[in-house]
């Protein structure tokens, strides 16, 4: 009897011991998940305001995004993270190609789609999940290579070039009968102008008290809590929002079975502000599109444990 005991006195506490089993998947979307955020202000240095204008498509193409428990130290698996968009760290050649299907991130269609994330740090690589019973994400990271957006212009409009949007490349607009067809760089540029738009935004929220720029000239950041996934080389922007409550993760154990549930969303109601230009004259070749003030913190992040 003592021996049977022991046995199921040992059995026990290896299946205490064990770690449960856990699946992800993440929405994507303009809906409102919790927090509205379109209560914009204007802009002063483009002429006078003219319109505001809500994009019918807005898609993003992602280099990372995720969570992170602390600042990053090189050569250490210290920093617990989940990263929706696995960069494959620890597999040389493994990168994703910029144009993967796994970075491409549609808002507009308010898709929902099971993910196999790259969970690094502490980690149970037996089951894609955190050796820690309890990780407390106090960062939110998203850093997208673009944005790209499609845009039905004002009628008024009609026959006229835009001057801001003749460039040539990637970047390059497309305006199809009334519709606008352009990623993030030339709005982006007009808000920092001194800023090297051909490399990406990191957009980190958490674990700060305020909103602001770290380095709107872009320059370069040490791995700090301004920059706790990476160092940041020179011309990189990195923005910074306290708009983000920590997310708890609750390692599941035993035989339990988890869906952690995520939810991205991206408010672009009336995201895109027309302004006057030089002339101060709307409607002409010389108007200005940008981003609304702030439009980062129309960014919302959640992760729900089903």
């Amino acid at each position: 009897m003592k021996k049977l005991i022991y046995l199921l006195s040992v059995a026990i506490l290896l299946i205490s011991c064990e770690k449960g089993s856990v699946s992800y998947k993440i929405k994507y979307t303009t809906d409102d998940i919790g927090v509205v955020r379109t209560n914009d202000t204007l802009y002063n240095q483009f002429g006078d305001y003219i319109t505001s204008l809500t994009p019918t498509k807005f898609t993003a193409n992602i280099w990372s995004l995720g969570y992170l428990d602390r600042v990053m130290v090189p050569g250490t698996n210290q920093a617990n993270s989940l990263e929706y968009v696995n960069q494959e760290y620890g597999c040389p050649g493994c990168l994703k190609p910029e144009n993967h299907p796994d970075r491409y991130v549609d808002f507009s269609a308010n898709t929902e789609v099971y993910i196999t994330p790259g969970v690094g740090g502490n980690v149970d690589a037996d089951h894609n999940t955190f050796a820690e019973d309890q990780v407390d994400f106090i960062y939110f990271y998203f850093i997208p290579y673009y944005f790209y957006q499609e845009v039905e212009l004002p009628s008024q409009y009609d026959g006229i070039t835009i001057d801001m949007f003749q460039t040539v490349g990637q970047d390059s607009a497309i305006i199809d009968g009334n519709v606008l067809k352009v990623r993030h760089k030339q709005m982006v540029k007009k808000i920092f102008p001194n800023a090297n738009m051909n490399q990406y935004i990191q957009y980190i929220f958490g674990n700060c008290d305020s909103t602001y720029v770290v380095n709107p000239n872009g320059e370069g950041i040490p791995l700090s809590s301004n920059s706790p996934l990476m160092n940041v080389v020179e011309t990189n922007l990195t923005i910074r929002s306290n708009l983000y409550d920590k997310m708890i993760f609750n390692t599941p154990q035993g035989t339990e079975n988890v869906v952690m549930s995520g939810a991205l969303s991206m408010n672009t109601t009336n995201l895109i502000q027309v302004y006057a230009g030089t002339d101060n004259i709307p409607y002409t070749s010389d108007d200005v599109f940008v981003y609304a003030p702030r439009y980062w913190e129309r960014l919302t992040a959640r992760l729900d444990t089903e």
